[in-house]
């Protein structure tokens, strides 16, 4: 775990989730968003740098995507958001009710971070 995403993660993925899915899905945020606005508030929480380049698979190999999908994975787990496919468009999230609940309670972080620690007790 030597790239600051994974290590960010392995010290607390429900916080980060929590926290990036505030910053992602602010309460005037258009849903759905694209992939690449959770990777790169991953990487900023991180303190990391993105490499940007075309969509292959040794971009999907990158902390940044990798880590962008775990935390989509625990929204979607928690009910907050979830994946679509644009076709050539690339990967998009879109809030679910639980996720509009969240954004609307005026606390996003500490509402999605209770989901998604509820969802583990699941």
């Amino acid at each position: 775990m030597s790239d600051p995403i994974s290590s960010l993660l392995a010290s607390g993925a429900d916080q980060v989730a929590a926290r990036v899915f505030a910053d992602v899905f602010t309460h005037d945020a258009p849903s759905p968003q694209p992939f690449r606005e959770v990777r790169a508030r991953l990487t900023a929480l991180a303190g990391a740098t993105e490499r940007r380049r075309f969509l292959t698979t040794s971009a999907m190999a990158e902390p940044a995507y990798a880590g962008g999908l775990e935390v989509v994975l625990l929204w979607e787990r928690a009910l907050l958001a979830a994946r679509i496919s644009s076709g050539d468009q690339g990967l998009f999230i879109v809030v679910l009710r639980e996720g509009e609940a969240a954004r609307a309670s005026g606390d996003a972080y500490t509402a999605a971070l209770s989901r998604l620690l509820e969802s583990r007790r699941s």
